[in-house]
């Protein structure tokens, strides 16, 4: 075996997403642009989908490639693992499904329980910052008065209580800036098991031991923002929220492109090569991340925009929205 055969058979192309009964209840998550069957308990299936075909392509995983065509035979295979994990004797509650494809097309998923969020943690409705100030005590709220005309109380006191409460916001994120670029790859484009500049940037830019809700945010050789080691980022930049660009196709970009003329910034089309290490950028070059699921249905919403974040603009303090397949979106603030 050479070894270029060696490096071939070195990675696995995969993806992380989110099963969740409570998807079942959503119907953005049952758009048809988002799953193949509906309701789905997947979250943005399709997306990941379209993710792992594109890197099939540019990896030529053609075998995989072709399985992946069928998008609602994805859906069935990982619905039985998941049945298949609550005959076990496991509670039938949110889960991680990592997906990992060999050259070979065969599918491993791994499942781990992870922690339930409302729907709004996993389809926002806006980039607003939420509200993380914890509810007064009750000793510190007022004593109810009364309208002289109803009865009624004007002012709820310690033993009122409002109908319909919402579930409360998620705790925010920690989010450092790396100490050091990472030259931007096929494989910071592209989701696959070669994942050593993202464990090495946590490794030397997060505290130990590292808290669950942290992130570090990667930049290039230009200097430019372009991802979180394990989520898309999101900036506020200019009056509007932008995400760091990742680029489209060298050469024609057109319908036929992207494969059902899908005209969106979205997946399913060979990757190129990239200027990487080039400060100017047109229409067509990224940053050099990846093109996250939550990072396309955010662009398509008009929630953000593609524009370049140069690392000098980051201050400590300031807001940062991040989100991925699994987690959904989350709130935090840069630190030292």
């Amino acid at each position: 075996m050479d070894k270029d055969e060696q490096f071939e058979m070195s990675f696995q192309l995969f993806t992380s997403l989110r099963y969740d009964p409570l998807l079942l209840t959503s119907a953005e998550n049952s758009s048809p642009t988002l799953n193949f069957v509906m309701p789905s308990p997947f979250y943005m299936l399709r997306y990941h989908r379209d993710r792992m075909l594109e890197a099939a392509q540019h990896f030529d995983f053609h075998a995989v490639a072709k399985l992946l065509e069928d998008g609602p035979s994805l859906h069935s295979t990982l619905l039985q693992k998941v049945t298949d994990w609550t005959t076990q004797g496991n509670q039938n509650g949110p889960l991680k499904l990592r997906l990992l494809f060999d050259k070979s097309a065969t599918l491993c998923v791994e499942l781990s329980p992870v922690p339930p969020v409302p729907l709004s943690t996993l389809y926002p409705s806006s980039f607003d910052p939420p509200d993380h100030s914890p509810p007064p005590h009750p000793a510190q709220t007022p004593t109810p008065t009364f309208s002289p005309l109803t009865g009624g109380p004007l002012t709820l006191g310690p033993s009122d209580s409002l109908p319909a409460q919402t579930s409360p916001p998620s705790p925010p994120w920690l989010i450092k800036l790396d100490t050091h670029p990472t030259p931007s790859t096929p494989f910071t484009l592209l989701k696959t098991t070669h994942r050593t500049v993202y464990t090495s940037s946590r490794a030397r830019s997060l505290p130990t031991p590292t808290p669950t809700l942290s992130e570090v945010m990667l930049y290039n050789e230009c200097s430019e923002l372009t991802e979180g080691s394990m989520t898309s980022l999101y900036l506020f930049r200019g009056g509007r929220w932008v995400t760091p660009p990742v680029g489209v196709p060298a050469g024609d970009f057109d319908g036929e492109t992207l494969k059902g003329g899908e005209a969106d910034e979205g997946e399913l089309r060979r990757p190129f090569a990239g200027r990487w290490g080039h400060s100017v950028r047109s229409a067509k070059v990224g940053a050099g991340g990846q093109r996250g699921t939550t990072r396309r249905w955010a662009l398509g919403r008009g929630m953000c925009m593609e524009e370049p974040v140069g690392v000098g603009t980051v201050e400590v303090g300031e807001g940062v929205w991040v989100s991925n397949g699994v987690r959904g979106f989350g709130f935090g603030k840069v630190v030292a």
